[in-house]
């Protein structure tokens, strides 16, 4: 079964690289953070970490939706 719009497919695809990227931002600030445990990379981490890990979290999920709703299931 092809895909009837490639446009939304490659937009997922930018999408799910968006939430990969965020992800792998927030890894690198809670590496930073657990190699220097000082109080402002725990302030780092604790805003910046966390919503990066959150907005990608969000980002994955819409994909998943996206993919389901192509796919007829919801």
């Amino acid at each position: 079964m092809t895909d009837p719009s490639p446009d939304r497919s490659a937009w997922s695809l930018r999408l799910l690289s968006a939430a990969c990227i965020l992800a792998l931002a927030g890894i690198a600030v809670s590496v930073l953070h657990f190699l220097w445990p000082i109080p402002l990379m725990f302030a780092l981490f604790m805003s910046v970490g966390q919503g990066a890990f959150g907005l990608a979290m969000l980002l994955y999920l819409g994909v998943i939706f996206i993919d389901l709703r192509r796919s007829r299931v919801l």
